[in-house]
């Protein structure tokens, strides 16, 4: 389509913007509701705004494109050079006349308008002006978000029936430097100001308020209005009038004619028509020449529209487009028994599935697969829908195969009933009893033949039934002779007088013990005890033995201690320490080691004084991790922790002595844990056993153990590494490292380790009791005896020296 214009040649000089270097692409909607003379007001917008910059390929570049249901580069911004190129190219813009495309322009404009092909700048503002008058058809907010991330500034301009929200989605923030909604193309031209002002650098005439309505011109110290080519000054000076060169006759034209900016004017069609070649006269618009995508089947044109038609056998949807088969089953398909299914000019009736349809091809019968051979079933075949199954007869259950019947068992239902088998026939099962014995009344429990009751004269004492048979049994105190009936009394002692310490008597059902003369039988009934043990036994008093009624005891001289075997005296007592057991769990150990063990740490605690201000015990076990079974705070006697000890469970898995040694220094002798403060002194102590090598690094936590002041014990058993245990250690080592191959020896270890520590090596926390508690009570009376008992020992000494220094007086004056 040839648009004409005509133009009245006059010139002016222009004042040019001395802007930087942009490059400036006007996006303007060329959709069917832009008016002809509301696009001519875009024309001329844009072109007021090149004549007001300072155009070259150093400073402005300019790019036009034009859109609608699709995209229209006018001129790139590599295309023209010159104010007039470019007027020249607007002025031969044809509107696309279709729908409003605008996410699709603005992707266009970011890919390809902006691009370095199309004579884009680097490092040069991209500047993008939107011009439309409607609500987009596509989506805009994703695609102007990418081209303001690109970096390109986006004006948004919308004018009449623009949507507001469809604006401030395109354009960059801040919106009200960058949105303008106008409401006619008429008064598109105040932003055309406001870009300028952004754009220019301000003169006398943006200093100044000028009331100019097109053209302000500078000077010196005052200004001057001036119009637009094809505008004329009115008599204010100030505002301008557009010549109509219609006016002048407009004959030529068959409907409208337009006058324009450029000193001239146009013919312009009704609406629905479109104007032809010759510039002058009009034909109606052929909608339907654009493309009847929309219609899907035919396209019919009318005076400014088109409208869809269907093919036959097709009705016209609601959306006055698409096209949908008449579906006849809807006019009643009461002769289809099941389904009706609509074709093009008709329908047809069709069975759901399993039926097949009669001949009448209305009514459906059920297929029955029965009769197409049910040889496969072993008793009856029954038909159903789509298929048949198997069905057995009474007494009788099918097989997985689903094909074959096995009779029912009825004792698999649950034979509770029956004491001892469950025999099953069909429809039903009987109860049957084990041989030797007898089925009851019931018919469902079972007796023991009584053997016995058929006569048993020949057993001596009492006659036993048993299972097919009997056997003879004798009364308490009784044993069964050789020939298994007569019975002979028990002699107990013959089975050895061992747990008598001197005399065994026998007696029906059992024995009593006898003393020899000199000695009295104790509570036990076993043991004699002589009236002084000190006399009869190997005591093993270091310095004195003192008999008790039933035992004895061992004393010292003053000055000295007894020490902890009791017989043995010394300057030296045991002390409270904070003891930690770290015990090996690995894999390799075993359950029944694993045992011994926990055997092994209680027999170690057994020798120990047990108390919250004495010693206190805690106890961790290690494999490829560490578990904390007790600490130093939990238990306070000997009897709780022994508990806890065997409750332990073996973790099993790896052996990392490493990561236990480094528990034990970081928590395990922690206060929080239960370990004194060290301003108490009370000697630290940590015992390792292990059966094998460590699976990790065990020197440096060793070497820190030590340091901190801990005295470390090391006992190995089985693969256990040496070098390991003596590392682990402290000095001396021989006394701080024990090993032994077997675990069963681990019992001689523990009778052989000595964990106490001597007062005088370290000042301990000195338990302080209650005076009254009984336990106190009691201690004090028991010093108390030890210390009379001593002195009265010192009194026979002296009193037997005396009389033995004057026995031998006596000796040597008779001889």
């Amino acid at each position: 389509m040839t648009r004409i214009y005509f133009f009245l040649a006059f010139t002016a000089e222009d004042k040019k913007c001395k802007s930087g270097p942009v490059d400036l692409v006007f996006i303007i909607d060329g959709s069917r509701s832009v008016r002809p003379h509301e696009f001519e007001t875009m024309r001329k917008f844009m072109i007021d705004i090149i004549h007001e910059l300072d155009v070259s390929l150093d400073t402005t570049r300019v790019g036009v494109v034009q859109y609608s249901s699709q995209v229209q580069n006018v001129f790139s911004l590599k295309d023209f050079t010159t104010h007039e190129q470019m007027v020249k190219a607007i002025n031969k813009i044809i509107p696309l006349a279709q729908g409003t495309m605008t996410g699709l322009a603005i992707r266009y404009a970011m890919n390809i308008a902006f691009s370095n092909a199309e004579g884009a700048r680097a490092n040069v503002p991209h500047v993008a002006i939107i011009v439309t008058d409607g609500r987009p058809q596509d989506r805009v907010a994703e695609v102007a978000a990418a081209a303001r991330e690109s970096g390109i500034e986006i004006y948004a301009v919308g004018v009449a029936r623009a949507d507001m929200t469809s604006l401030r989605a395109m354009a960059s923030p801040p919106f009200e430097d960058h949105v303008f909604l106008v409401e006619s193309f008429d008064l598109i031209h105040q932003f055309g100001i406001q870009f300028q002002d952004k754009l220019c650098t301000i003169d006398l005439c943006t200093e100044g308020k000028h009331d100019c309505e097109q053209i302000c011109v500078s000077s010196p110290g005052s200004f001057t209005c001036e119009c637009n080519t094809a505008y004329t000054l009115n008599e204010d000076k100030k505002s301008c009038t557009m010549i109509d060169y219609c006016s002048f006759g407009n004959d030529s034209c068959e409907h409208e004619c337009v006058s324009v900016v450029l000193n001239g004017f146009y013919c312009h069609c009704n609406d629905g028509y479109s104007l032809n070649e010759n510039g002058r006269t009009c034909s109606m618009i052929d909608y339907c020449s654009f493309g009847n995508d929309s219609c899907e089947h035919e396209c019919v044109s009318v005076l400014n529209g088109f409208y869809c038609s269907c093919n036959e056998g097709y009705a016209l949807n609601e959306d006055e487009r698409t096209c949908t088969m008449i579906d006849y089953c809807l006019f009643g398909n009461d002769s289809c028994e099941q389904e009706c299914v609509s074709v093009l000019n008709g329908f047809y009736c069709r069975c759901n599935e399993g039926y097949s349809l009669n001949e009448d091809e209305r009514t459906c019968t059920m297929i029955d697969y029965c009769t197409f051979g049910n040889d496969s079933c072993e008793h009856e075949c029954v038909s159903v829908l789509n298929g048949f199954y198997c069905r057995c007869y009474e007494g009788y259950s099918v097989n997985e195969d689903e094909r074959t019947c096995t009779m029912i068992d009825y004792c698999s239902f649950g034979n509770d009933s029956c004491e001892h088998k469950c025999v099953s026939v069909l429809n039903g099962f009987y109860c049957r009893c084990k041989e030797g014995y007898s089925l009851n009344e019931d018919e469902q429990t079972c007796t023991m033949i009584d053997f016995c009751s058929f006569g048993n004269d020949s057993c001596e004492h009492k006659c036993v039934s048993v299972l097919n048979g009997i056997y003879c049994s004798c009364n308490g105190g009784y044993t069964l002779n050789d020939d298994k009936k007569t019975c002979t009394m028990i002699d107990y002692c013959s089975f050895g007088n061992h747990s008598c310490d001197h005399e065994c008597v026998s007696v029906l059902n059992g024995f009593y013990c006898h003393c020899n003369e000199g000695y009295t039988l104790q509570e036990d009934g076993k043991t004699c005890q002589a009236d002084n043990l000190c006399n009869v036994i190997e005591h093993g008093c270091e310095y004195q033995c003192v008999s008790t009624p039933g035992s004895y005891h061992c004393i010292c001289p003053d000055g000295h201690l007894l020490q902890e075997d009791g017989s043995s005296c010394g300057s030296c007592r045991s002390s409270n320490i904070d003891l930690v057991l770290v015990i090996d769990g690995s894999k390799s150990v075993r359950p029944q080691n694993f045992e011994l063990v926990k055997q092994f740490v209680n027999q170690v605690v057994e020798r120990l004084d047990v108390s919250a201000r004495g010693t206190r015990v805690g106890l961790i076990q290690y494999s490829s991790r560490v578990r904390t079974e007790f600490p130093l705070s939990m238990y306070q006697t000997k009897d709780e922790i022994k508990a806890a000890v065997m409750k332990v469970e073996y973790m099993e898995k790896g052996t990392m002595t490493g990561l236990a040694l480094k528990h034990m220094v970081e928590n395990s002798f922690s206060e929080a844990e239960g370990a004194r403060a060290a301003s108490k002194n009370i000697p630290r102590v940590g015992l390792v056993f292990t059966d094998g090598r460590s699976q990790d690094d065990i020197t440096e936590w060793a070497k820190k153990a030590k340091d901190a002041g801990i005295t470390m014990y090391a006992v190995g058993v089985g693969k256990a590494v040496e070098d390991e245990l003596r590392e682990i250690a402290s000095e001396p080592v021989e006394k701080h490292f024990f090993y032994t191959a077997d675990f069963t020896a681990i019992s001689q270890i523990a009778e052989n380790l000595k964990l106490n520590v001597c007062p005088e090596e370290s000042q301990g926390e000195i338990e302080v009791k209650d005076p009254c508690a009984c336990e106190t009570l009691v201690e004090f009376q028991q010093a108390t005896m030890t210390t009379l008992i001593q002195l009265n020992q010192k009194y026979i000494l002296y009193t037997m020296t005396t009389r033995l220094e004057n026995l031998e007086k006596n000796f040597l004056t008779r001889n």
